[in-house]
């Protein structure tokens, strides 16, 4: 098969499906952790491989990676770093000018980049760990390049093929690439028609039945799962009229304010390191639907039917420890959940499919995104009990409310002062904020309206 054509078919994929198909032949390839740093396009290419390290002498040398992208002779490549210093740049915006001029299709770095508007404004796709300030020179040589290298983990030969997205960075074996294709392109076929069974109102339960994924790794036909039913079956759980009166207290807060709510009454429940998804501009409110999930047992359990309970304007929450080795929500519950009324998720562990979901505009709060099934790997340990996210205890039915800046929980009995204490908060914030639109100085406002007394405890 022709280069253009493998290429074409693994452009045709995603990373989430990628890896799935590398989990079905045993292979390692899903890195984490190497993510894009500026909301770059997918990349698919072979990679050109560069070890980079620590400068120990003091002897001058040619600028890193330029000798590589001078001998890029095709336009397949994809420049495959590893040895990144933490806080040191490896990458910057002449040499993306300089990869971009080359027909280079973007970078992957074990490492940092610095100068990042440079690589977007030349639309120069670059994913690795993250964006520093500080220069590679006299800091980071060049070590070697075409040789095997560890990038996450992963050993990454010369040649071998990359796919990378949103949910971040897989490498193919060169030797396994039409096998993993083959399986890859089984996986997307089945989650398709997945996807278009839950949009015909099937149940989530029968929908992801571990028969369905066994299937594809038989090669089995796809079996018929009221794909082409009439969506008769949406969510007749409804929220209690206690549920509503308690969402409708918050529906004009936000997190700040109801966190410093929170902290004036010596409440803990801001969730440490769990973030939104996409800068959302609404506040997501409702009482908790708790999940707890844990190591996969043999043979594995559920992992996804919970979904069927949940009622709506629930905002499911799910433990899964904090792990970031395999995700607990893609695109088939995202679409499910947004059909059910379902409010929103939020992950202490990482999601992906993550395009679904900001396409959806579902919200979505977690610790990170990664392309790796969690199927196999952990299964749901119990449902509705007390839970911990982001370091908070969180019981059923609490009330949540997460917006661009994070997620909090609020005890649901303590939900009433809550609210009423964030209604005063709010309140006198927004009087500062007229006062000084007035003409008032900050300290003037402040002063008038007891600003440092506001989060101070009672």
């Amino acid at each position: 098969m022709g280069q253009s054509s493998i290429l074409n078919r693994l452009s045709a994929l995603d990373t989430n499906t990628v890896s799935d198909a590398l989990d079905f032949l045993g292979l390692k390839g899903a890195t984490y952790g190497l993510r894009p740093l500026w909301d770059c396009p997918k990349i698919v290419g072979r990679a050109s491989t560069v070890e980079v390290g620590r400068k120990t002498d003091v002897a001058p040398t040619a600028h890193l990676l330029t000798p590589v992208i001078d001998a890029v002779t095709t336009d397949d490549r994809i420049l495959v770093i590893a040895g990144g210093t933490e806080g040191v740049s490896c990458w910057g915006d002449i040499i993306a000018n300089a990869s971009k001029v080359k027909g280079i299709r973007g970078t992957i770095i074990d490492g940092m980049s610095r100068d990042i508007d440079g690589s977007r404004d030349v639309n120069y796709p670059v994913y690795g760990r993250g964006v520093t300030m500080i220069s590679a020179r006299n800091r980071v040589v060049q070590i070697d390049s075409g040789k095997p290298l560890q990038m996450r983990g992963v050993t990454v030969h010369q040649d071998d093929y990359v796919i990378a997205d949103r949910c971040g960075t897989v490498f193919v074996p060169a030797q396994r690439i039409e096998e993993v294709l083959d399986y890859g392109e089984r996986i997307d076929r089945r989650q398709a028609l997945m996807v278009q069974a839950v949009r015909a109102g099937s149940l989530v339960s029968e929908v992801m039945h571990d028969s369905q994924f066994e299937a594809i790794h038989e090669g089995t036909p796809t079996p018929k799962v009221a794909a082409t039913a009439p969506p008769t079956n949406r969510n007749p759980k409804k929220p209690s009229i206690e549920d509503q009166e308690l969402t409708a207290l918050f529906a004009d807060s936000d997190t700040p304010g109801v966190s410093d709510a929170l902290d004036k009454l010596g409440i803990p429940g801001q969730a440490f390191g769990i973030m939104p998804l996409t800068n959302y501009k609404k506040v997501t409110v409702g009482p908790a639907f708790t999940v707890r999930y844990v190591p996969a047992s043999d043979p594995p359990g559920s992992v996804g039917d919970f979904i069927d309970n949940v009622a709506i304007g629930d905002v499911i929450l799910i433990d899964n420890g904090g792990r970031t080795d395999c995700t607990v929500w893609g695109d088939i519950m995202t679409q499910y959940a947004g059909l059910q009324g379902i409010a929103g998720t939020v992950i202490d562990g990482v999601c992906r499919d993550v395009n679904r979901a900001i396409n959806d505009d579902y919200p979505l709060f977690t610790a990170g995104r990664w392309m790796r099934t969690g199927k196999d790997r952990v299964q749901v340990g119990g449902v509705n009990e007390t839970i911990g996210i982001g370091k908070v205890r969180v019981q059923p039915r609490d009330i949540v409310v997460a917006d661009a800046n994070g997620v909090v929980v609020v005890p649901r009995d303590r939900a009433r002062e809550v609210a009423e204490v964030a209604g005063r908060i709010e309140k006198s914030e927004a009087g500062i904020r007229e006062l000084i639109a007035s003409g008032a100085t900050i300290a003037q406002a402040r002063e008038k309206l007891g600003y440092h007394t506001l989060q101070r405890k009672e």
